[in-house]
């Protein structure tokens, strides 16, 4: 018996040095063969920053169709939103209003009435306040731009070869469960590194940030800020009317000439025209908060 056990050892003894002889060959199995999720999992947990989630939509609405800002804009409020200068965001062509969830009713009844078509949607998490950009338009060379600064001087320059968006920054509130700080403005972005000399806003690189028509505020979940302009000129070259206007094709319905034209299979007819002129609204709204 000791007899068997002795060769029981001296078979695995072998074995063993075998392999460690054939040690410094790689399987041939992939190398991720054998591992488990486990193996995977870092030693130390990182423990991910609080975020903000927000949702951008882009409405078109036919220039012919848009009323007064003081009428589409009519409930919501002011109050909450701290400009950086609110004379020269005005003066730009910008106009804003802040509403809570329950509005939100109110407003898209009025947008659906002035024609308004959702021309883009866009999700957006924030991790941290160093900015994201939400980009809604792409501008070709030699775009002549006027914007008025915040001692109220009028100046120029071109902008092009880029793209315009608005930066969104935020970060949640420590002492204010459920609220963040919020703070948004336009911005252009160079596809090519320039030397634009401007007196507006602050320039990094490539981009120019347009400080002046930027504003913050305090968000909680089913806020929202409804962003337009604050008058209607199609073929100004001002930072407003570079911001919210365009032309583009667009479906209008076709009057209804009878109660019985409701009864029409398929819903109500549309009729496409070609290159008119549009006003761009922004509403960005606030859909949860990281606590």
């Amino acid at each position: 018996m000791k007899r068997f056990f002795f060769y029981i050892f001296l078979a695995g003894a072998i074995g063993c040095a075998a392999g460690c002889g054939q040690g410094r060959e790689r399987p041939a199995g992939p190398a991720i063969e054998g591992i488990k999720i486990g193996d995977l999992e870092p030693i130390t947990p990182m423990e991910l920053p609080k975020q903000v989630n927000f949702r951008i939509y882009t409405f078109e609405v036919p220039a012919e169709n848009m009323p007064l800002p003081k009428e589409l804009f009519l409930g919501l409020i002011r109050k909450p939103l701290h400009f950086a200068d609110y004379k020269a965001f005005e003066a730009n062509g910008f106009f804003t209003g802040f509403g809570r969830s329950q509005m939100w009713n109110e407003i898209s009844t009025r947008l659906a009435r002035a024609g308004a078509k959702n021309a883009g949607t866009s999700r957006l998490i924030v991790f941290d306040d160093k900015g994201d950009d939400i980009i809604f338009n792409t501008l070709g060379a030699g775009q002549n731009v006027f914007y008025t600064t915040g001692e109220g001087k009028l100046v120029g320059t071109s902008l092009g070869n880029g793209r315009l968006g608005w930066r969104i920054k935020a970060k949640p509130i420590a002492r204010l469960r459920g609220a963040c700080e919020v703070k948004l403005g336009p911005v252009f972005k160079s596809f090519m590194s320039n030397t634009i000399a401007k007196m507006l806003g602050r320039q990094e690189g490539n981009e120019i940030v347009f400080d002046v028509a930027g504003f913050e505020l305090t968000m909680s979940t089913g806020d929202f800020v409804l962003i337009g302009p604050s008058q209607y000129k199609q073929d100004d070259i001002t930072l407003g009317s570079l911001f919210f206007t365009s032309r583009g094709d667009f479906a209008f319905p076709i009057p209804k000439q009878n109660e019985k034209d409701d009864d029409t299979p398929g819903g109500p007819a549309y009729t496409l025209r070609k290159n008119v002129p549009l006003i761009r609204l922004f509403l960005i709204a606030c859909t949860g908060v990281g606590d």
